[in-house]
């Protein structure tokens, strides 16, 4: 006790025990909130992704209504609303001012990211302002619509809210709204801001609809281009070469099976009792003890034996995709690109037992790429289960697979010059993040080569489609010189036989039309064309100029010959 004295320790004093929420104030930056740009870019993922979750779960196309409103320099109001199924009066301060107050842990594929959602959204707004949180929800009970107004703040210390105001509100239709204040955050059109997460946020979610009101007063309005509520996705059980002791030792704990037998079969896929009694003969572990008697030890043993086992693929009905042809339709409404392909692969897995999809979407032309001084470059969208991957761009998984296909042999000379916009998204129960901050993913072998794959397929028809491209302005090219040219020889041919112009336009025009059909993509009646240009071709001038008739034309004998015909088409 004296030492503790002399070293000024107070155990009472100094070692508190801290609530989630304290934490998080102390640690903001592991909620994502660093920097100015990218702190009001995570409030618009945490506040958007919300509104997708609560929408979808009730079969509701998302529709959500944004402004931002600035009040000073780096002072701003927000105001979030959506048409969701609202939020019970009971649970409003629940859902807004508590940390970790979400379901327990499921092996699912979710877009939430740091499982902290709109909680941490009011904790920055408290610490950058003081100012407290405006809600009003709407929201049904029974048969009746019932709508409430608060105003509420965070007990930090407490971990919960404090109510301040109450009343109802007059529903007419389910939905939430929000407003907070922050400052010492920074509204930006850069690829980082808030403006750009929506844009992209609306390519990996075709069937939402956003309107957005900028600090300036300018109204943006992402249409809808799906009306089809994506399947939610089902919770899959993990697979053994995905486990780890302390994963085990975790199912051991929660399980409410009696043996651990039964707690491996009804906890894992691909777990059969046959197998399960190779692990109880390789590790001579007891298989009908109690799972809350498991020891760490055991749990390695276990976990080691399953890494020497073969199992059966995991299941993959739990993955649910956007699919290829709502993520061209997303690029298409937001890009409007000259051309777009898009491509889903097939499951595969990494790490021996984490399945995964990878989506990917190339867009060429019109408004792909981003304008960076005047000049519009290449830029790649990287998503995880349809959620945008703003930051942190360089150690990425996905930017590492990109970067290493060479883009020369697919007619892109100039990469970074090219307007030209890559989009992939890795669908997963299991993202493996490279950071807390969730914004990179890890360049696991398998998920690179996928990538790769999945890019260089969708990269080779956009090199048929340059070549189309090329070969089409070579055609407008020669036309061009056929039509400037071909009267000239025409004239000057007639000058030195010393005789007259011969109509000629008729034909040229025939030709013309057939060459710009051509480059227009547009199909030429073959056979009534040819049958004009024969009666043009037969009506054929004596030395006098008169027509000659048909029965006695020269060319009648010629054109008897099969051979010759042949070689005078060509």
């Amino acid at each position: 006790m004296a030492q503790q004295e002399q070293l000024g320790l107070d155990w009472e004093e100094d070692f508190q025990r801290l609530t989630p929420s304290q934490f998080f104030r102390k640690n903001k930056q592991m909620l994502g909130f660093t920097g100015k740009i990218r702190s009001l870019t995570i409030v618009f993922h945490e506040l958007i992704t919300n509104s997708f979750d609560a929408c979808e779960e009730a079969g509701i196309l998302p529709d959500i209504d944004i402004e931002l409103k600035r009040i000073d320099k780096e002072h701003y109001i927000l105001r979030h609303k959506d048409n969701g199924p609202g939020i019970p009066e009971d649970y409003v301060m629940q859902v807004y001012c508590m940390m970790f107050a979400g379901s327990k842990f499921r092996n699912i594929q979710s877009r939430g990211q740091q499982g902290l959602g709109c909680s941490g959204c009011v904790l920055l707004s408290q610490m950058t302002t003081g100012k407290p949180a405006r809600v009003i929800s709407c929201y049904k009970e029974g048969n009746e619509i019932k709508g409430v107004k608060m105003k509420f703040q965070m007990d930090v210390e407490n971990n919960r809210g404090i109510l301040m105001e109450r009343e109802d509100y007059p529903a007419e239709s389910t939905g939430v709204c929000i407003e907070l204040q922050f400052k010492d955050v920074s509204y930006s059109l850069a690829e980082q801001g808030a403006f750009e997460y929506i844009r992209r946020t609306m390519i990996g979610n075709p069937h939402a609809r956003i309107t957005f009101r900028d600090p300036s007063g300018h109204k943006y309005i992402f249409k809808r281009a799906a009306d089809v509520v994506p399947v939610q996705p089902k919770e899959v059980l993990p697979h053994p070469k995905g486990v780890s002791a302390d994963d085990l030792m975790t199912m051991a704990k929660n399980t409410d099976s009696r043996r651990y037998k039964s707690m491996m079969t009804s906890s894992m896929s691909r777990m059969s009792n046959k197998r399960v009694d190779e692990i109880a003969e390789v590790t001579g572990i007891d298989m009908n003890k109690r799972p809350k008697d498991m020891t760490f030890p055991e749990a390695e043993a276990i976990v080691h034996c399953f890494k020497k086992m073969k199992f059966m693929a995991p299941p993959t009905d739990g993955l649910i995709p956007i699919g290829s042809e709502q993520v061209e339709k997303g690029m298409k409404q937001i890009l409007q690109p000259e051309f777009v392909a898009t491509i889903t692969r097939k499951p595969v897995t990494y790490a021996g037992g984490v399945s995964f999809i990878i989506e990917a979407g190339l867009a060429y032309g019109g408004n792909a790429g981003r304008v960076v001084n005047e000049q519009r470059k290449s830029e790649i969208m990287r998503f995880a289960n349809r959620v945008p991957l703003t930051f942190d761009a360089g150690s990425c998984a996905i930017t590492e697979a990109l970067k290493s296909i060479d883009w020369k042999r697919y007619g892109l000379r100039d990469m970074d010059n090219t307007p030209l916009t890559l989009f992939v998204n890795i669908i997963s129960t299991q993202v493996p993040y490279l950071s807390t901050g969730k914004q990179s993913v890890s360049p696991e072998p398998e998920i690179v080569h996928e990538i790769r794959q999945a890019t260089m397929k969708l990269a080779r028809k956009l090199q048929k489609h340059i070549r189309s491209k090329r070969a089409a302005k070579e055609k407008e090219k020669r036309s061009k010189i056929f039509e400037e040219y071909v009267p000239v020889i025409i004239e000057e041919a007639a000058k030195l036989g010393e005789t007259g112009i011969p109509e000629y336009q008729e034909v040229l025009a025939k030709v013309t039309k057939r060459a710009l059909a051509e480059l227009l993509g547009e199909t030429v009646e073959e056979e009534e064309e040819e049958e004009e240009l024969d009666a043009i071709i037969m009506e054929e001038l004596d030395e006098f100029g008169h027509t000659v008739e048909q029965g006695h034309s020269t060319l009648d004998n010629f054109m008897d010959n099969d051979d010759e015909e042949e070689e005078f088409e060509e």
